[in-house]
């Protein structure tokens, strides 16, 4: 999203994430653990409110959504690419709190990008950026993006092909 004036071509910023989603399926965590938790205490009173728990049909059905959102490895995702470093954030739903921020937040500068690709499964969409160092070595850093909107994707796409197209250029300008 470059805007042009007479000075030359302007980067703007661009942040986009899936917060609403990711809050979503948080809250359905939250209330998923809470029927579990409900399911065995309100068996424990004694009388007949106990008997209705007694199976623990509800704990046994949250147990299976909760089962459920581990499989589908519901993820945070946030990209920002202001000034000259590109900003990402991803953060699992089910481990997000044990990950060190090292394994969760990626900061590097958009010089480095050098190609961008995404793979679409059935079910899962990867985000795979190639970065050169300057020690010359290639890193690869994928994010998995499977519950970011297409249409957000698409802008994360369009503007990471825009800063490889930018560095291309500049790298061939400069030879």
């Amino acid at each position: 999203m470059a805007h042009h004036t007479i000075f030359g071509p302007i980067q703007l910023s661009m942040a986009v994430s899936n917060k609403g989603y990711f809050l979503f399926f948080r809250i359905l965590l939250i209330f998923l653990i809470a029927v579990v938790i409900s399911d065995f205490l309100l068996s424990q009173i004694p009388g007949s409110l106990s008997r209705l728990f007694e199976n623990h049909i509800p704990a046994i059905v949250s147990g299976f959504f909760i089962a459920l959102l581990f499989g589908m490895r519901v993820n945070y995702f946030s990209y920002e690419d202001e000034y000259e470093i590109i900003h990402i954030r991803s953060k699992s739903l089910i481990f997000g709190r044990f990950e060190s921020m090292a394994q969760t937040r990626y900061e590097f500068p958009k010089r480095t990008v050098e190609n961008v690709e995404v793979r679409k499964f059935l079910f899962q969409k990867k985000l795979i950026i190639h970065l050169r160092t300057q020690q010359g070595e290639k890193k690869i850093r994928k994010f998995d993006l499977s519950f970011v909107p297409l249409s957000k994707l698409n802008i994360v796409f369009n503007s990471l092909q825009n800063i490889c197209l930018q560095n291309k250029s500049s790298a061939g300008s400069s030879l």
